[in-house]
């Protein structure tokens, strides 16, 4: 994917950097994962769906103003920043009545059923990770969500395809990746 470069749209630069944003979210949770820090590795699925979630909706639904803020510069970084949430945004999709937009939606719909049992317990210091802290992670709570987390990878890499000045050429190596990777990824 470091071939597919955004079209030179602000709409698509955004949703591109957010698709960035995803992915980094994943390889950071890796890299916590290999140094055996997994509760800080496991709350990373939040913000990794999120970025995901909010490039779809900046490249599909979004209005102008919305977009044009992801290229601004807060002139104080420590102001809270002002955007729509999430339900807000996926609203927004749906309202589109676009089937490509609807099958999106579906699918990270599927994928937060999957992981928000443990996105949500795995957030914040709730009972969930301090009674693993001492004991340790079961592993097949790790390995869903680490599956699910390349899931997420292979979708942000989609993202980055759709808006690449060559997106037929970058989506032959998405689907590369995910046939390479099935067995890494969240089951059918």
């Amino acid at each position: 994917m470091k071939d597919a470069v955004p079209t030179d749209h602000p709409r698509t630069i955004a949703a591109y950097q957010c698709a960035l944003m995803s992915v980094e979210h994943a390889a950071g949770a890796l890299a916590l994962l290999t140094i055996g820090m997994p509760n800080a590795a496991l709350a990373l699925l939040r913000p990794q769906f999120e970025a995901l979630i909010r490039s779809v909706w900046l490249l599909e639904a979004a209005e102008e103003k919305w977009v044009r803020q992801y290229h601004e510069v807060p002139a104080d970084a420590s102001a809270p920043a002002d955007a729509p949430a999430l339900a807000a945004m996926r609203e927004d999709l749906l309202r589109l009545d676009d089937p490509r937009s609807r099958d999106v939606v579906e699918h990270l719909d599927e994928y937060r059923a999957r992981a928000s049992d443990a996105i949500s317990a795995l957030t914040n210091g709730r009972l969930h990770p301090m009674s693993r802290s001492g004991n340790g992670d079961p592993a097949g709570l790790v390995e869903r969500v680490v599956r699910c987390a390349n899931g997420l990878v292979c979708h942000a890499a989609q993202m980055a395809a759709l808006v690449s000045n060559d997106a037929p050429s970058s989506m032959v190596a998405v689907h590369a990746l995910r046939a390479q990777f099935q067995d890494c990824l969240p089951s059918a």
